[in-house]
């Protein structure tokens, strides 16, 4: 196994660990906690062994379960994953709770924001030290942007 997703997945548990406990839930209980998931959001229905592969470093969410999990503990999706930026999340980043708002329980993106989407898909899948990274090279095409207006 690659001791870099090993240590992802082990500093993402950490951190939910820490998050279910300041929330209140039993982290000694995954089937507590996955009934409190699945009543909240009912879209994204999981099984307590999924929950309990999260407390336990043997997997990471799917891009929609994070998102509806880090709005059930009123964190950031970008903090609960990788453990940067703002741990409490914007209210503009928090998820609908109605299925009928966001029928596809992922995040809702503007007609001119669509191009995005592909991006934060393939964002979600670099270590930590390479969304620093992009982000650096973004903010420096930004600067340049700005200089040249």
């Amino acid at each position: 196994m690659d001791d870099t997703n090993e240590t992802i997945r082990q500093q993402f548990s950490d951190r939910l660990k820490k998050e279910l406990a300041r929330a209140g839930l039993p982290v000694s209980s995954p089937t507590q906690i996955t009934n409190e998931f699945n009543r909240l959001y009912p879209q994204h229905k999981m099984a307590a062994q999924t929950m309990r592969k999260w407390l336990f470093a043997e997997a990471i969410p799917t891009q929609a379960k994070l998102l509806a999990l880090a709005d059930m503990l009123g964190v950031s999706p970008q903090w609960l994953r990788f453990g940067m930026g703002a741990r409490k999340a914007s209210k503009a980043s928090s998820i609908a709770h109605d299925d009928a708002a966001n029928p596809a329980g992922g995040v809702v993106v503007s007609q001119q924001q669509a191009a995005l989407a592909p991006v934060v898909d393939l964002l979600t899948r670099l270590s930590p030290s390479n969304v620093r990274l992009v982000e650096k090279i973004v903010r420096c095409v930004l600067d340049e942007q700005d200089a040249q207006h």
